[in-house]
């Protein structure tokens, strides 16, 4: 879960990623090292809906620019050739994987076919 934190000497405002196992463990600023205090997290999407800020572009750094919709940055990465690390379905990973160790299988058994020809040459 991603967990807002807010130092009271500094006042930055941040996020840790941990497990809710870990909520009560306090946290250190990551500018001045003082012990933060976890804040009240809320539904940003919904917010976003409620004020009616869900349709607003979005800065996607993949792409260096505002974004207008997950489609739109789809599109683009389609367009440019590139594809999202990770969403790959895991049949798709499979496939991939076990061709590949037969290919690699199938090299050794013909480089070894070809020592035991040289030697009985």
């Amino acid at each position: 879960m991603i967990y807002p934190y807010l130092c009271i000497k500094c006042d930055l405002e941040f996020e840790v990623i941990k497990s809710v196992r870990h909520i009560d463990e306090p946290e250190q600023c990551e500018n001045c090292g003082n012990i933060a205090e976890r804040t009240i997290a809320f539904d940003q999407s919904f917010s976003k809906m409620a004020a009616g800020d869900w349709n607003t572009p979005h800065y996607n750094p993949a792409f260096g620019r505002h974004m207008k919709s997950n489609k739109e940055a789809q599109k683009e990465a389609k367009r440019l050739g590139l594809e999202e690390v990770g969403n790959e379905p895991i049949e798709k990973i499979e496939n991939k994987f076990s061709s590949e160790r037969e290919e690699k299988s199938k090299r050794g058994w013909d480089s070894i076919n070809m020592n035991l020809g040289e030697i009985k040459s």
